[in-house]
């Protein structure tokens, strides 16, 4: 609990200046910047809250993968979904318009920031929002940018995947741009699963934040996995997409699986690393 409250109190004035600095950038120079200059201020800005929080990322594309630093061109990166971090994570790496839920944008302080960075909003359940959405990002995609979309519609806890969703697949078959599946996969400084990062259930953005700053701290690995080949349809890229992310995390699909197992699937990857 001391060594929690040290860490907390070490980490939070500099992530504060960083918040606030975001804020203050988006106001007075992204307007006056182009939007590559704009990329690289946000790239910088990442990396920098990674570090405030405690998080050391690693990329590690898998054979015959290009890493999503040396992305070029339009493409839609499709991930699995753990916490509000996961957007920074990617955004340190590569340039990305992220969809997100329509409640982040009211988030104090975050909220500002990623609407600055290009995020799009979705409503949950609102078909002609979901439309809406979907020609924005094929827009976006036929303009040469990437987006980067979370199919499983919500976060878990990281010991498996959710059901995909392939709704926001389909603006890249219309675009004919890439699908790149990304896993995404956190662990403590020793290699072992932490629940200290999750984003889960009804937390708030300030628990979660004081959780993560308290923490000795976090390796982030993104996995950047081989362009999926030529889906015919959407749900299609959804299955494939997933079953990508799995194999490539050595995670259960399963959506049923039982909290007794999932618990001891924590503590035997806790033993292993």
């Amino acid at each position: 609990m001391i060594a929690s409250a040290f860490r907390i109190a070490r980490r939070a004035p500099l992530a504060i200046a960083l918040l606030l600095g975001g804020l203050l950038t988006i106001a007075v120079v992204f307007p006056r910047v182009s939007y590559a200059r704009r990329d690289r201020i946000i790239a910088r800005w990442s990396r920098w809250l990674l570090r405030a929080c405690g998080i050391r990322l690693v990329e590690q594309p898998a054979q015959s993968a290009q890493s999503l630093a040396s992305l070029q061109g339009p493409a839609l990166i499709v991930a699995n979904h753990i916490s509000w971090i996961d957007i920074f994570l990617m955004l340190a790496t590569t340039s990305a318009h992220f969809v997100a839920k329509i409640e982040i944008a009211s988030w104090p302080v975050v909220g500002r920031l990623v609407i600055g960075a290009g995020t799009l909003f979705i409503e949950r359940g609102k078909r002609h929002a979901v439309h809406q959405l979907n020609e924005r990002i094929q827009s976006m995609l036929a303009a040469g940018r990437r987006v980067a979309v979370f199919p499983e519609g919500t976060t878990s806890d990281g010991l498996r995947l959710l059901q995909f969703h392939g709704n926001l697949l389909e603006p890249a078959l219309r675009a004919q741009a890439p699908i790149i599946p990304v896993g995404v996969r956190y662990t403590d400084l020793q290699g072992q699963y932490s629940a200290a990062i999750d984003f889960t259930g009804n937390m708030s953005f300030g628990e979660s934040m004081k959780r993560i700053l308290g923490s000795p701290g976090f390796i982030a690995a993104l996995h950047p996995l081989p362009v999926l080949s030529e889906p015919a349809t959407r749900q299609q890229a959804a299955r494939s997409a997933r079953a990508a992310i799995a194999e490539r995390l050595s995670l259960p699909t399963d959506d049923t699986v039982p909290d007794t197992l999932r618990t001891a699937m924590s503590a035997a990857r806790g033993r292993t690393g």
